[in-house]
Formats: C-alpha cells, sequence, structure tokens
C-alpha cells in the first residue's frame, strides 16, 4: 500500500519538532548546570577558596596564615608568618616572614655576710692572755659626801672612777644619775641637784677618771639627802668590782 506524500512530509515535520525540542532541552539543562557550579563556586569561596577561571580546569586558590607565640619564663617570642601562593598555567610563587623576638633576662644575687667574733681588747695584765678575767680591768666608783652649801650656790661633787691597773687597751663606760631622797628634773619645784650622764673613756696607760655633779644649796633646814650614779655599758675587756656610788648632801643650815 503506497503512504501518501503529505503524509510523509506531516510526519518529518513533526520528527523535527520532536528533535528541536529535545536539543532545546539539553541546552536549557546544560546552563542550569553551568550556573549550579558557579555558585558552588562561591559557596566554596566562602570558606576560604578562590574559584580560579584561568586555565579552563576548575582549579582553587588557598590563602593560609599562621602565627606561633611560644613564651618561656624569661623570654618572649612572637613570630608572624604569610604565605600566598597562586598556580596558574605560568607558576608564581611568593613568600614573606617576618619575624619579631624580644628577649628580657633578670638576675638577683643575695649575699650573706656573717659577722665574725670580735675579741675583747687588752685588759691592764698579762697581754698574753687577754681573756682571762684575772688580767681584765677591774672598775670601782666611790662615794662621795659632801655638804650642800649657802643658798644661791651649788656644790661640785666628785666621783672618782678606778681601774685595777693601767689600761693596755682603751676601756669605755657610761654612768647617768638617778634621784634617791635628793630630787631633780623639770617637775620637781626645788631640784636639789643636776642629773649628769656620759661617757668616761681610760686611754691606754691611764687608771682613773672623775665624774662631776652640781648640788644646789639652799636655807632649809632638812635631814641629809642623797643620788645615785650609776655605771654601765663597760667595754668587754674589763668588769665592774663596783658600778654605783652614793652621793651624800649633808645639811649645813
Amino acid at each position: 500500500m503506497t503512504r501518501d506524500p503529505r503524509n510523509r512530509r506531516g510526519d518529518l515535520l513533526r520528527r523535527a519538532t520532536a528533535g528541536a525540542l529535545v536539543v532545546l532541552a539539553l541546552a536549557t539543562l546544560a546552563s542550569l548546570g553551568y550556573a549550579g557550579a558557579r555558585k558552588l563556586g562561591v559557596l566554596a569561596y566562602g570558606y576560604g577558596y578562590q574559584y580560579c577561571t584561568t586555565p579552563s580546569q576548575y582549579q582553587y586558590c588557598s590563602t593560609s596564615t599562621s602565627t606561633t607565640t611560644t613564651t618561656t619564663p624569661t623570654t618572649t617570642s612572637t613570630s608572624t608568618s604569610t604565605s600566598t601562593s597562586t598556580s596558574t598555567s605560568t607558576s608564581t610563587s611568593t613568600s614573606t616572614s617576618t619575624s619579631t623576638s624580644t628577649s628580657t633576662s633578670t638576675s638577683t644575687s643575695t649575699s650573706t655576710t656573717t659577722p665574725t667574733s670580735t675579741k675583747p681588747g687588752k685588759g691592764c695584765g698579762d697581754k698574753n692572755h687577754l681573756h682571762d678575767r684575772r688580767f681584765e680591768c677591774k672598775v670601782v666608783i666611790f662615794d662621795v659626801a659632801k655638804k650642800e652649801g649657802k643658798a644661791g650656790t651649788t656644790t661640785s661633787f666628785v666621783f672618782t672612777v678606778t681601774l685595777s691597773a693601767a689600761a693596755v687597751d682603751p676601756v669605755t663606760v657610761s654612768y647617768k644619775t638617778a634621784d634617791g631622797t635628793a630630787k631633780t628634773g623639770q617637775f620637781v619645784t626645788n631640784p636639789d641637784y643636776v642629773p649628769t650622764s656620759g661617757t668616761l673613756t681610760f686611754p691606754a696607760g691611764t687608771s682613773t677618771k672623775t665624774i662631776t655633779v652640781s648640788v644646789f644649796g639652799d636655807k632649809l633646814k632638812e635631814p641629809n639627802e642623797s643620788f645615785f650614779v650609776n655605771l654601765s655599758n663597760l667595754s668587754p675587756n674589763a668588769y665592774f668590782g663596783d658600778s654605783q656610788a652614793l652621793g651624800t648632801i649633808q645639811n649645813d643650815d
């Protein structure tokens, strides 16, 4: 049976139309796929990657920065390194490195000095046996008793301090007056004597020194009064035989 030529042309036209539709659909799908790939590239770049379009192959360019800090008890060091690498059909590499280091060191030294013992000076005896008491100087102070004197005058009470022999090395001793029945001081209306204190020094070769205390005279009839002179702080090459003297103010009214 022979087909009608018009039917054959219609059939060919339908086939051509169908083929054109298929081609159009494929082109549309290809365009959508390309756009999706571009979007994926942008997302990847958001995570630190850059999409490269040259050369035509798909490539990724990366950028990295590293910082390292090292700390020790006496040294502080900071190092920063930046590296950028780009790869194309022609390879190019650039590297930049910066390093800064600061070091501080502190040293403390403490020294302790132990005092050495000091031997006493030579006393009054054998130079070869300086630390025996029998070769040290014996110190003695003597009492004084005197009339006070007329009103408006002062009388000197002289107390003698002696060593048992002439000193080989200097001997020192402190002294100070103290009230007995006789009174003195800023709160006393009619003081009986002048308060006195100081240090006696016996140079080498001497054995006698004196301490003078001034006593005020008055017109009052009263019993005898007394005060004291006390010795202290003796140098180590001597010892006390008597360290306190009594001063007696005799009434003469």
